[in-house]
């Protein structure tokens, strides 16, 4: 497995966002994005993950099929809402009804007291939201994960607990024989710990990471 970017670009009224792409990935790539605010780390990630349309060219992935792509990929960012009327747990057993789980899922893993597992996501802090985002997008079985400013919210324990969590979910799974990680940031070391690769979302290289 791997992912090709052919002749991929974005624009939004006449600005190029990201420029042509021709590029091809490894089925065990660890990718970061890097770039400050407005470079479009944000709008790659998207791209990748199917909730935005290209301006020109098309993505690949022989593991993933072209009409299923977004049911395929699992992503979270900062701009992702949580269902906030369910509490944690019975969101995670809403989007296991929908989208399989890797066998490492356990919520006895989610770093959240047992009464905050039953009140309602709106009650909880920024930081108790952003474990339960990133547990949900790391834990759900998909050949493409895709993680947006991954950090944001955590304090230094929880920065470990996402370490942790993201180097146990990176081996195959039941159903996928590679899994593919990019994340997005703003060179934040402690975000893009696991990744061997970086580059820019203009398709420049960047080094070191």
């Amino acid at each position: 497995m791997g992912l090709s970017l052919e002749n991929l670009s974005k624009n939004y009224q006449g600005q190029v966002i990201i420029p042509t792409w021709n590029a091809e990935f490894g089925a065990e790539d660890r990718v970061a994005i890097l770039g400050g605010n407005g470079s479009g780390k944000s709008t790659l990630l998207k791209l990748l993950s199917g909730q935005i349309s290209p301006s020109t060219g098309r993505m690949s992935c022989p593991e993933i099929p072209e009409d299923k792509w977004t049911q395929s990929i699992s992503y979270t960012g900062p701009h992702v809402d949580l269902l906030d009327a369910f509490s944690p747990r019975e969101l995670f057993e809403q989007h296991e009804r929908l989208r399989p789980l890797r066998f490492e899922a356990n919520l006895q893993n989610l770093p959240i007291a047992r009464e905050a597992m039953e009140r309602p996501l709106s009650r909880l802090s920024s930081g108790m939201k952003q474990r339960v985002k990133l547990a949900l997008a790391i834990w759900t079985d998909a050949p493409l994960l895709l993680l947006d400013e991954p950090c944001s919210h955590l304090d230094l324990s929880g920065i470990k607990w996402f370490q942790e969590l993201l180097a146990h979910s990176l081996t195959p799974s039941q159903n996928y024989t590679h899994r593919m990680l990019w994340i997005a940031s703003n060179h934040k070391k402690e975000e893009i710990s696991h990744c061997q690769l970086s580059i820019h979302p203009s398709g420049e290289a960047v080094v070191p990471l």
